[in-house]
């Protein structure tokens, strides 16, 4: 089954038959993963009732019985029981011979998950057939109940209701309800249908279809919900999508989207999900938009497979017909912020010694006024092997990593790196301490091509590494408060690298320096125990230095981590002279003071700070800070701070809490301090009743910090629970910016 639920209607079916969604009411596994979604609601209806024998004949009590030629009957409180089939009622006739029953006043039958009262009862037991007269009814494990004049069982699994009305609603409070005269559930078939419906929303009716056709459980061709807004930059907007039940591992949709100020842009997606792979494919088209004045375009395509043991693909291929498509249509700034698109193909391979893997990579900018030699490099390919260590004699261990990467560009140099270093270690360990020497060596070398012409077009570096891991462990139990055990782990790295000149490896047609894929990140804690300062492979960072970290943790009774602080610093014995190029080299003593705090006090409550800190300049060089409270599933508060100096200082505040029963207020505020800009505001509310949802939200953002207006998007949704959702999906913004970050 394709694992994103979608849900759908027959082709009779315009717009607000959408909202006539009957899925969530039928489906056992959505409705046991929304546990709390009633607790607004009354309790359900439930009977004590003798345990049922354990062997599989019909049993009967009653107060009083006559019996006569095979035939009983039975009056005051009588109960027959079977299985998970019970038939209570004031009086009873049943015929053992055919297994057949007339029940009268106050008639009670439950199967399963379904109850059933009427006024009266015929019955065939043996095979759960029969006519419920004045029936009322509740599927308990959907929290749908309804009234019928008359309901015919039709086996275990179907139902056919005549004059019906069902809704999730409390009783004296049906905010909706849904009417038809005549509706049919068989669960067999996976279909339910719906004859002359009419929704009515506090009494007043607002749609009506003659025919409706849904699915039970699962999916099924027709239309989806239809989704409603309005953004500055393309105006009202409109989508009905199409939902095509290929296969039960292959369905598609196709989304016709109105943008008042721009047209209709085709939207349609493809997925899959085989025993070994799965994907989807996405299209867009947007002919003629009336804004931009031309077609706009779109593809996103995504795999991943495991065709045999061991093996593992994946392709992700992206590209947009222009680099405004992003900021016109998409509505969240990590996606909107990109500068490159990366499309990239990997097939990988591991076995128990060793592993390998074989990658195509390429970029599409969408800035087009960046120069061609500002452009990322694509690798066609790049194939990279493994060697997982290998125990030696005398306790040593062999580990080797290779890697061939062709690097291809439109303009500058181009050309393909071998790099190879293999690296042997003496791994000594208590469980006190460990000690790990560790010797290494690194070879590369190029094939160059569009180089200068006094420039080597094969250059090659050699280099040994060496580093000495060690670490101790100390602890001690503590005898108050929530902590139990408390840790203090210093940790010494000793990295030696000889300086190699490294600034003529590569070098363009115009005898600038190059790099193919080398950047330095910014410094961390992690960092700090790596033999290269550098990614990637043209760069590797000389070094004679000690990396030194101090960090403690606090432990309760069951080894959970409550607590944790590190403080560390590298101290260098030399000045570094290899650099990316344009940079200078570094000669200071010693690196920041590097500072992280994480806290896990309770489930719901935790925190986090990662601090730098320039003892040159005494200042904070850069910070990140953040505290999440999160109580219940739908209630959290959020602070966060990021500082880098002279680069960005911005604080992001989001928080959805409830005010009253059922009424929740939401919001969040991302802003720019150093820019004295908001980059983006969320505000709204949640209402949640019994049997439905309203929240509206106003959203406005910068697509891009440059932007001088915001872009303003207003989302509004009702849900009618257990039936479905019309609007914009509010969940989705919240579940991805507030309640699961």
């Amino acid at each position: 089954m394709i694992p994103r639920h979608r849900t759908a209607h027959g082709p009779l079916a315009v717009i607000l038959l959408a909202a006539l969604t009957l899925l969530p009411v039928f489906s056992p596994a959505l409705a046991a993963s929304e546990a709390g979604k009633w607790r607004y609601c009354l309790p359900a209806p439930r009977f004590a009732e003798p345990p049922a024998p354990a062997d599989d004949k019909l049993h009967f009590s009653a107060d009083f019985a006559e019996a006569e030629a095979g035939r009983y009957r039975l009056w005051g409180e009588v109960l027959g029981q079977r299985g998970a089939q019970s038939l209570f009622a004031d009086q009873i006739t049943y015929d053992a011979a055919h297994e057949t029953a007339q029940a009268r006043g106050a008639v009670r039958y439950r199967s399963g998950e379904r109850l059933l009262f009427g006024s009266q009862a015929d019955m065939a037991l043996d095979n759960e057939t029969g006519e419920i007269g004045g029936a009322s009814f509740w599927l308990l494990d959907k929290h749908l109940r309804g009234r019928a004049e008359t309901l015919f069982i039709e086996g275990p699994e179907r139902l056919r209701l005549q004059s019906t009305l069902f809704t999730t609603c409390d009783e004296d409070h049906e905010f909706w309800r849904l009417k038809a005269a005549r509706l049919e559930l068989d669960q067999a078939e996976n279909e339910g249908i719906a004859y002359h419906a009419r929704l009515e929303l506090l009494g007043v009716p607002v749609f009506y279809s003659p025919y409706l056709s849904f699915p039970l459980a699962g999916r099924k061709t027709g239309f989806l919900l239809p989704t409603i807004g309005d953004s500055t930059r393309s105006g009202s907007e409109f989508s009905l999508p199409w939902y095509f039940n290929i296969a039960p591992d292959k369905d598609a949709t196709l989304t016709p989207r109105y943008m008042s100020k721009r047209g209709v842009l085709w939207e349609g997606e493809f997925r899959y999900l085989n025993a070994r792979s799965r994907g989807d494919i996405t299209l867009a088209y947007l002919p003629g938009d009336k804004v931009y004045g031309g077609d706009r375009r779109a593809i996103d395509l995504n795999h991943l497979g495991d065709p045999a043991p061991g093996w593992r693909t994946s392709l992700r291929y992206q590209e947009v017909s222009d680099g405004e498509y992003l900021n016109d249509f998409g509505t969240q700034l990590n996606v909107t912020s990109k500068t490159h698109l990366e499309s990239r193909a990997d097939v990988s391979y591991a076995a128990t010694q060793w592993s390998a893997s074989l990658m195509a990579q390429k970029y599409q900018t969408l800035d087009e006024s960046q120069p061609l030699t500002s452009r990322p490099y694509a690798r066609l390919p790049q194939l990279k092997l493994d060697l997982s260590p290998l125990s030696l004699a005398g306790g040593l261990s062999l580990d080797a990593r290779a890697e061939l990467v062709r690097f291809e560009r439109e303009a500058g140099v181009i050309g393909n790196r071998i790099d190879v270093q293999p690296s042997i270690a003496l791994p000594m360990a208590s469980d006190a301490a460990f000690l790990t020497p560790r010797l290494s060596f690194r070879h590369t070398r190029y094939a160059l091509q569009r180089t200068a012409p006094d420039s080597d077009a094969s250059p090659v570096r050699n280099l040994p590494l060496f580093s000495l891991d060690s670490g101790l462990f100390f602890e001690r139990n503590l005898s108050a408060g929530r902590a139990a055990l408390q840790t203090l782990e210093p940790r010494l790295f000793y990295l030696y690298v000889p300086y190699r000149d490294q600034s003529e490896l590569i070098v363009d047609e115009n005898g600038v320096s190059r790099v193919f894929d080398s950047s330095q990140p910014l410094l961390s804690i992690g960092q700090m125990f790596r033999d290269n300062r550098f990614n990637g492979a043209d760069r590797v960072g000389d070094a004679n230095q000690l990396s030194t970290v101090l960090t403690s943790r606090l432990l309760d009774a069951s080894g959970r981590e409550l607590a944790s602080a590190s403080l560390g610093r590298i101290f260098y014995f030399s000045d570094r002279k290899v650099t990316l190029p344009g940079r200078s080299e570094d000669t200071r003593a010693a690196s920041n003071w590097l500072g992280e705090v994480n806290t896990h006090w309770t489930a719901s409550l935790s925190s986090r700070l990662n601090l730098e800190w320039d003892a040159e300049q005494r200042q904070v060089a850069r910070g990140n800070a953040g505290m999440r409270f999160h109580p219940t599933p739908r209630s959290a508060l959020n602070l966060g701070y990021r500082f880098e100096r002279d680069r960005l200082e911005q604080t992001d505040f989001s928080f959805m809490w409830p005010v009253w029963k059922g009424l929740s207020v939401l919001g969040r505020r991302r802003y720019s301090i150093q820019d004295d800009l908001l980059l983006e505001s969320v505000a709204g509310f949640e209402y949640e009743s019994c049997c439905w949802t309203v929240r509206a939200v106003k959203r406005r953002y910068r697509v891009n910090v440059k932007d001088e207006t915001l872009t303003e998007t207003l989302w509004l949704q009702l849900e009618l629970k257990g039936l479905s959702s019309v609007g914009r999906d509010v969940e989705s913004l919240l579940a991805r910016d507030i309640l699961a970050r």
